[in-house]
C-alpha cells in the first residue's frame, strides 16, 4: 500500500476531495496573542524591544549594532562561496531580471474625446524591504526572487532582512546573493520582530513602506496585523504541487517531483492527477522505492503521508477541474497536449508544461519569481511582480469645454447622493 492516499472522483465529488486535502484547521489564536504582543513592544520600545526578542528568539549574545550586516562581513562572505555559486547566481540574476523586465508596464495619457484627456501611470514605491528565510538554510534564491522585481520597478532603497542563526552570522550565499545586486543594507532581525521594526521604524531600522517575501507562521500573521501600517505582498504557507499527468512522462521523474515539493517540509502538499491508474500505481511504487533509501526519508514521510494524494479522473478534463479547485502554488503539466488543457487551467500560481519543466527551473533559473500564492489563495492573487512594486495613479485633465458640455450630468448625479459640495463644484465652472 502506497504511503500516498489515493482517491477517485468515481467515489467522491471532487469538492469532498478537495475539502479533505485542505491543511488541518490550525489553532492561530496562541500564536496571533503572541505576534500582537512583540508587535506592540516594537512599536512602542523601538530598538530596545529589538535587540531583548532578538536575544530571546535567535542570538542571545547580541548586540544592537551587529544586527546591522556590515560590509566586512559581506566581504568575507564573498571570499567563502564557491566560485562556480556566484556564476550561477549571476545567470540565475539575468534570467530573472530579464523576465520581469517584460512586466514592466506602459504610462499612458491620450485624449478619450475632445476636452477630456485621461490616462496612467506608475511609480515604484520608495522603499521595500525583501523577507529571506535564513534561520535553518540558506536560500539565496529566495532573496533573488524578490529584490530583482523590486530593482527592476525602480525601488530605490531596498532593505534585505532575515533572522541571524545563534551565533550571529547569516548565510555567506545569502549576503553574496545581496551584494552581487549591490544591495548594502540588510538586518539580522526575522519573524515578527523584523516585520513590525521595519513597518513603525526605528533609529536602527528605518521604516519602509513595503514588506514582502515568505516567513514563518509569526512573520506571515505579522504581516496582517502589520498591513496598513505597511504594505505587504501576500500571506505565504506551506509550499504546493500539483502535478497532471496523462502517462507520457516517465513515472521516476513525476516520482522524484512528488519528493522534491516534500522537501520543503513536513506540511507540504504533493498531489498527482491522472485519469491512468496504472500509472497512478506506477509513480506510487517509485515513491515509496525512492522514499525507502531517501536520507530525508523520516521528513518526507511524513509530508506524503499527511499531505500527498494520488487523485483519479475520469479523464484529463475532469483533472483540470480539480486542479481549479486545489489552486496550487506550483502546478506542473506532464502531458503531450498541453495546449489543449491550457485553457481549461484556471488557477495556479506557476503553471510548468512538459515534461522537462519541473519546478525546480522556476524556483531557481528560468525567470518568474517563485514567490507565489499558496494555500488556494492563486483563486484571487498572483506570483510576487513588477508590478507589487509599483503604485498606479489615474490621469484625469478636462478643458473648460468639456466640462460646459457634461458638468450638469455630473451635477444631477452629485445631487442625487445628496452631496451638495461636490455638485457646486461643478456648477462653479460652468457658464
Amino acid at each position: 500500500m502506497s504511503i500516498m492516499r489515493i482517491y477517485r472522483t468515481t467515489e467522491q465529488s471532487m469538492e469532498e476531495i478537495n475539502q479533505q486535502l485542505l491543511p488541518p484547521a490550525a489553532d492561530i489564536a496562541e500564536v496571533q496573542t503572541i505576534v500582537d504582543a512583540i508587535v506592540a513592544r516594537v512599536r512602542e520600545e523601538g530598538d530596545a524591544a529589538v535587540l531583548e526578542l532578538v536575544r530571546e528568539f535567535d542570538w542571545n549574545r547580541a548586540k544592537l549594532p551587529d544586527l546591522v550586516v556590515s560590509p566586512g562581513e559581506i566581504a568575507r562572505a564573498m571570499a567563502v562561496v564557491d566560485p562556480v555559486v556566484l556564476e550561477a547566481m549571476r545567470q540565475a540574476i539575468a534570467h530573472i531580471r530579464r523576465y520581469h523586465e517584460r512586466q514592466l508596464p506602459q504610462d499612458w495619457f491620450e485624449e478619450f474625446e475632445p476636452g477630456l484627456t485621461l490616462g496612467q501611470r506608475h511609480v515604484p514605491v520608495d522603499s521595500v524591504a525583501c523577507y529571506v528565510p535564513t534561520r535553518k538554510a540558506s536560500i539565496p534564491s529566495s532573496l533573488l526572487m524578490s529584490v530583482v522585481p523590486a530593482l527592476v520597478a525602480g525601488v530605490e532603497r531596498v532593505v534585505v532582512v532575515g533572522p541571524c542563526r545563534p551565533d550571529g552570522s547569516m548565510p555567506a550565499g545569502v549576503l553574496a546573493a545581496a551584494h552581487l545586486l549591490g544591495i548594502t543594507e540588510m538586518y539580522k532581525i526575522g519573524g515578527a520582530v523584523a516585520l513590525a521594526a521595519l513597518a513603525y521604524g526605528t533609529p536602527t531600522f528605518p521604516r519602509v513602506d513595503k514588506v514582502v517575501g515568505p516567513a514563518n507562521i509569526y512573520g506571515t500573521l505579522a504581516k496582517k496585523a502589520l498591513y496598513g501600517d505597511v504594505g505587504v505582498d501576500g500571506l505565504y504557507g506551506p509550499s504546493e504541487v500539483v502535478i497532471i499527468a496523462d502517462g507520457s512522462v516517465p513515472a521516476a521523474r513525476v516520482a522524484i517531483d512528488l519528493l522534491s515539493q516534500s522537501e520543503h517540509g513536513e506540511d507540504s502538499q504533493s498531489v498527482l492527477i491522472t485519469p491512468d491508474e496504472s500509472y497512478a500505481q506506477a509513480v506510487a511504487e517509485e515513491v515509496d522505492s525512492r522514499l525507502a533509501v531517501s536520507p530525508r526519508a523520516r521528513y518526507l514521510s511524513v509530508a506524503l503521508s499527511e499531505r500527498g494524494a494520488i487523485i483519479l479522473t475520469r479523464d484529463l478534463e475532469e483533472a483540470a477541474a480539480m486542479a481549479n479547485l486545489l489552486a496550487p502554488e506550483h502546478l506542473e503539466l506532464a502531458v503531450v497536449e498541453r495546449a489543449d488543457l491550457l485553457p481549461s487551467l484556471r488557477h495556479a500560481g506557476s503553471i510548468l508544461l512538459g515534461g522537462y519543466s519541473p519546478v525546480p527551473i522556476g524556483d531557481y533559473f528560468a525567470g518568474p519569481s517563485h514567490i507565489l500564492p499558496t494555500g488556494r489563495t492563486a483563486r484571487f492573487s498572483s506570483g510576487l511582480g513588477v508590478m507589487d512594486f509599483l503604485t498606479r495613479s489615474s490621469l484625469v485633465q478636462a478643458t473648460p469645454e468639456w466640462l460646459n458640455a457634461h458638468g450638469e450630468i455630473i451635477a444631477v448625479l452629485a445631487d442625487h447622493e445628496g452631496l451638495d459640495a461636490h455638485a457646486e463644484a461643478i456648477r462653479a465652472r460652468m457658464g
